[in-house]
């Protein structure tokens, strides 16, 4: 069904039936803010700020073949969101722990054109898989000074598990039947994922911020004799810590 410089990676799969994962995404998100006002009544007292921030990321599979056989797909990187609830520890006036839950969405762009054995172009119907993703951020936080626009840098772990992802459809034009291209693969992707996490971020006042984020997998979401492929994520967030907000 592949072209021989992909038959290796992308195994086309039958389409199958709708489920309800976008459910579960939408409730993933509803614990994640039931959590929130949990950790804001109940630990208000141990916590210095209880805050929310939402952004935009970019992210990617890198793909590294493990033998010279084996040629990879060619993809790219896509644009996702995220949301996180966050609480902060003062351990000083200059450090601090952070740590953080929420959704991140990630994937990759599909680049690959597929050809079907009657030689005709499959009919690509999205572009980018998408991978969803409940994800936890622990981060020890530096900041060095204490001006109305603050900077700071965070360095930490984080931590993510995948519960749902929607593939790549490829429509045959002889037969209009729909194939998951990437299906085979992320199936037998590892669901938790370990990562290294550093930010540098701005804030106003302490009740406003601005953080720009690079995370970098130390764990593979795939590992094989023949084959190793890991994350790779940027990510810009606003964020507010509420109680210095609403007092």
């Amino acid at each position: 069904m592949l072209s021989n410089t992909l038959q290796h990676i992308c195994k086309p799969s039958q389409i199958e039936k709708p489920n309800h994962k976008q459910l579960i995404m939408k409730k993933a998100i509803l614990v994640i803010l039931f959590l929130g006002i949990l950790m804001n009544h109940g630990f208000s007292q141990f916590i210095s700020n209880f805050g929310l921030n939402v952004g935009a990321n970019y992210s990617g599979q890198l793909w590294f073949p493990q033998n010279p056989q084996v040629k990879i797909p060619a993809t790219g990187y896509k644009f996702g969101y995220l949301i996180f609830l966050s609480t902060e520890k003062n351990i000083n006036k200059i450090f601090s722990i952070r740590p953080e839950i929420g959704y991140i969405q990630k994937g990759f762009k599909n680049l690959v054109e597929l050809h079907f054995p009657d030689g005709s172009l499959g009919n690509t119907r999205n572009k980018n898989v998408i991978f969803h993703n409940m994800a936890l951020n622990i981060g020890f936080k530096v900041s060095p000074f204490k001006v109305k626009f603050s900077p700071y840098a965070i360095l930490g772990i984080h931590i993510d598990y995948m519960f749902a992802y929607k593939d790549v459809l490829v429509e045959e034009s002889s037969s209009g039947q729909a194939y998951n291209m990437y299906k085979s693969q992320i199936d037998d992707f590892n669901k938790w994922n370990l990562g290294l996490m550093s930010i540098i971020g701005l804030q106003y006042n302490g009740q406003i911020y601005l953080e720009f984020e690079y995370n970098q997998s130390l764990t593979d979401k795939y590992k094989s004799s023949t084959l190793r492929i890991s994350d790779e994520c940027w990510s810009l967030k606003l964020g507010l810590n509420i109680n210095k907000i609403i007092k």
